[in-house]
């Protein structure tokens, strides 16, 4: 098995936080360069590993946020059964990122509508909005330990 990007991202973190930092002058500007690098290879190792299922996942979600609510009364109602329909072509990063974008922009839409709404529905619908949008947050936090 060859390793994959998240593994070599985190090899080049920790050699240059246990090899190449401690040979440094605590004096060099290089020091923060190098501590910045390696700072980057572990966030960069956290998305390479995640940022497929993320997108995957949110793209689901927001799909069958408009299939259900393009039942509703709405102006958006054929446009969000149309995205609804739409599928991942592939998993490449750049495909999936551009559908996400396509959907986010349908949402801001559905989203815009339910907040100008006071039908009984719209305050449900907010809160289902409001949820996908949290768990893509928390699906996207990084977390860097201190070098």
């Amino acid at each position: 098995m060859k390793p994959g990007l998240d593994h070599l991202l985190l090899s080049i973190a920790g050699t240059v936080a246990t090899r190449i930092i401690p040979e440094m002058p605590e004096t060099s500007y290089a020091l923060g360069d190098a501590k910045m690098i390696a700072g980057l290879a572990l966030l960069l190792a956290q998305e390479a590993d995640r940022a497929a299922d993320t997108l995957v996942r949110e793209n689901g979600a927001l799909r069958t946020l408009f299939a259900q609510a393009a039942l509703l009364p709405t102006e958006l109602a054929d446009r969000l059964k149309e995205a609804a329909r739409t599928t991942d072509a592939n998993f490449r990063l750049t495909t999936l990122e551009s559908g996400n974008a396509t959907l986010k922009t349908m949402l801001i839409d559905l989203h815009t509508l339910a907040e100008d709404s006071a039908e009984d529905w719209a305050a449900l619908l907010v809160a289902d909005i409001w949820a996908i949008l949290r768990r893509g947050a928390e699906d996207r936090t990084l977390i860097l330990p201190s070098i």
